[in-house]
């Protein structure tokens, strides 16, 4: 009841006021014009709320296309961060997707939900021409994003930038991969582009790839084979970088620049290229690798120091200039201090190459006990302890001692 009150005596005041200052402003003609009028008094402010916009609709956490949306880009947009978007068996044409949140984008399987995407094209120079090419097909601008299960046609490719993303079990056509981050982990994935990975802790296993390009440290190579890597030197492996673990994959190529104590092991290559370009490689072990021709050289060591060559298998390499297992040389560079031992080098038209007016004090082919088994070895083995009686001779500062009677190791 007072609370009536009190506003009807607030609304009677507020009436009275400008009743008062609008009598004061046209006087009454019975009043003399001389006398004073009254000044006028301000209203009290409205206590009446300023109008808000509505709030936006509330985020979700789960969605399933194409239940929920029926895009795949209109998920992603009502997706809070960190949610599940799950996809069904269908084809979702998009143009483009991009992930700025922590998302998970779940397909049912590759072989079930593709995704086109066409995205805008836009002009890209080379050199004086300027073409026009898709622009990129799949943003992802976040940590803590998984993509997995769907078969996606990106041309324009797909560009990564974060932490603990997760690609696996994808099918990824036309587009190149560019992936920049720590703790990423793409598995099982078939990609027809070529990937860039730069950054540490990465896991990059069981893919199928058209070419890598390993930029950094602590990442983790593996059972990965490349496409076509048969017949065409062109897709290969490029890697720079420290303490990295390559292993049980089967690529063309490998070429090394910059790189430093890392553990390549068990895979199948063509060639192997180790400092050609003068970009010393040091402290590195080789194990366990199938380097087979035909080629002009199986392992070509142009710049480094200190690694470590060992139970690797080389064979098949000829051709009209000769053809080397081993190929040490490079434009005034140096190749020093390397070990050898344990190699099998077989049907090679010379075991060891030096070209290029190689620098350096020379590399040791023997462990102090066991050399490499060489195919063109012709020294006998009067006491049968496997290892030949004399040394197996490169030329006076590389010499392996203790040459093998019969190959350590066969193919894998």
């Amino acid at each position: 009841m007072c609370f009536v009150l009190f506003f009807a005596i607030v609304a009677y005041v507020a009436t009275s006021n400008i009743l008062e200052a609008s009598s004061s402003a046209s006087p009454s003609p019975s009043l003399s014009q001389s006398s004073t009028a009254s000044p006028a008094i301000t209203s009290p402010p409205s206590t009446t709320p300023m109008p808000t916009e509505s709030p936006p609709p509330d985020l979700k956490t789960s969605i399933t296309v194409p239940d929920d949306y029926p895009t795949i880009s209109a998920a992603i947009d009502n997706a809070a961060d960190g949610a599940t978007i799950y996809v069904h068996k269908g084809i979702y044409e998009e143009q483009t997707l991009n992930i700025n949140k922590s998302l998970s984008l779940i397909g049912d399987s590759a072989d079930l939900v593709k995704i086109n995407l066409n995205p805008p094209l836009v002009n890209q120079t080379i050199f004086t021409c300027t073409f026009l090419v898709p622009s990129t097909a799949i943003k992802i601008n976040a940590d803590d994003v998984k993509l997995s299960g769907f078969t996606i046609d990106a041309p324009g490719g797909l560009s990564v930038s974060g932490d603990r993303i997760e690609l696996t079990g994808n099918v990824i056509t036309q587009g190149n991969l560019v992936l920049n981050g720590s703790f990423l982990t793409i598995e099982n994935n078939r990609l027809s582009g070529r990937v860039t990975l730069t950054g540490s802790n990465q896991t990059f296993a069981q893919n199928v790839v058209h070419g890598i390009e390993i930029n950094g440290s602590y990442n983790n190579i593996s059972g990965n084979t490349m496409s076509n890597s048969d017949v065409n030197l062109s897709f290969d492996s490029n890697l720079q970088g420290s303490f990295n673990i390559i292993t049980g994959n089967s690529f063309s190529v490998l070429y090394m620049e910059y790189s430093n104590a890392n553990i390549i092991s068990n895979n199948s290559f063509r060639c192997i290229w180790i400092g050609f370009y003068g970009h010393s490689c040091s402290n590195n072990t080789f194990s366990g690798n199938t380097v087979k021709g035909p080629g002009l050289w199986g392992i070509l060591m142009g710049a480094g120091s200190y690694n470590i060559f060992y139970d690797n298998y080389i064979a098949d390499f000829g051709g009209d200039h000769d053809g080397y297992g081993i190929a040490i040389g490079g434009n005034h560079l140096v190749a020093e201090n390397n070990l050898f031992y344990h190699n099998t080098l077989v049907n090679n038209n010379k075991g060891v190459g030096y070209n290029w007016g190689l620098e350096g004090t020379g590399n040791s082919w023997d462990n102090g006990e066991e050399g490499n088994y060489w195919s063109d070895y012709t020294g006998s083995d009067d006491n049968g302890d496997g290892i030949g009686d004399t040394p197996y001779v490169i030329d006076d500062n590389n010499i392996d001692n203790y040459p093998l009677m019969a190959p350590f190791n066969n193919p894998k």
